[in-house]
């Protein structure tokens, strides 16, 4: 590998919503590692409680936990005023938090399904970005602000629709967003995913080996792996590193860009 490159986020703080496990927990480790002032969140209290004071002992900076149900206006509004009550500014947002609804038909899913999933995947992330941006510009912060989406909402066709729509919605709000705060000096811009190795991934690695004796739940993702391009499962690290470079100054002129972290799979 050519290159190799570490960030200092010392003095910098972040909300990191959705980061108990998986690639929330990737990026706000990464961060903690870094140096930052870090807020954990998710709607589960001892999750949040455990990892904050795991992570605390990682970073130089401090390391809190902020409950708060993404689903919830009220709860992200909490999640903010607490984020700037606690560390005074905050130079990074990155919204993580995702449900993936699992319905298998848009004609037989209900109105419920599609408000939930646009409630968490997209709503929470519009009005997160809108309370942190409103706060950026009125302290003169010049800021990131980063949204995860997924390769399903480049998809026209497939499963996880309600998903899909949802990630399709998450890449409109970036473009257009970043297009407004660039004149504040804010940069917006998204992480793109493929397969990554996260609880929710194993769990669907399981339902496919119970249905073949043949196969255990590693065969599975081993397989799943190999189906990339660039030949393996990608992985929550893969994700915050991606993180780190556009919440850097190494990405000054980075604005309103998804970046494609997917071992090649968003080619197929």
């Amino acid at each position: 590998m050519a290159g190799h490159t570490t960030y200092d986020y010392e003095d910098e703080s972040a909300i990191v919503t959705g980061s108990t496990k998986g690639i929330g927990y990737g990026i706000a480790k990464e961060l903690a590692e870094a140096g930052a002032n870090i807020v954990i969140n998710s709607r589960t209290e001892d999750d949040v409680k455990a990892v904050a004071e795991k992570l605390d002992k990682r970073s130089h900076g401090d390391v809190i936990g902020v409950t708060a149900d993404m689903a919830k206006p009220t709860d992200i509004e909490h999640l903010i005023e607490a984020s700037i009550e606690a560390f005074g500014e905050i130079d990074l947002l990155v919204n993580n938090a995702a449900v993936w609804p699992r319905e298998e038909s848009l004609v037989d899913a209900s109105i419920d399904d599609w408000n939930f999933a646009m409630d968490v995947n997209v709503r929470a992330q519009y009005y997160a970005s809108k309370l942190v941006a409103t706060h950026m510009i009125e302290e003169g912060i010049e800021g990131s602000i980063i949204n995860h989406t997924s390769q399903t909402g480049d998809r026209r066709t497939g499963r996880r629709g309600f998903y899909g729509v949802s990630k399709t919605s998450v890449n409109g709000l970036t473009w257009r967003m970043a297009h407004e705060l660039a004149e504040h000096g804010i940069r917006m811009n998204a992480v793109s995913t493929d397969l990554t190795e996260t609880h929710q991934v194993h769990y669907e690695a399981e339902i496919v080996a119970e249905d073949d004796p043949d196969r255990t739940k590693e065969d599975v993702l081993r397989e799943w792996g190999e189906e990339r391009p660039i030949g393996r499962i990608g992985q929550p690290e893969d994700l915050a590193n991606a993180v780190m470079y556009l919440a850097s100054d190494k990405a000054s002129y980075v604005v309103g860009t998804i970046l494609r972290v997917s071992g090649g799979g968003n080619l197929e």
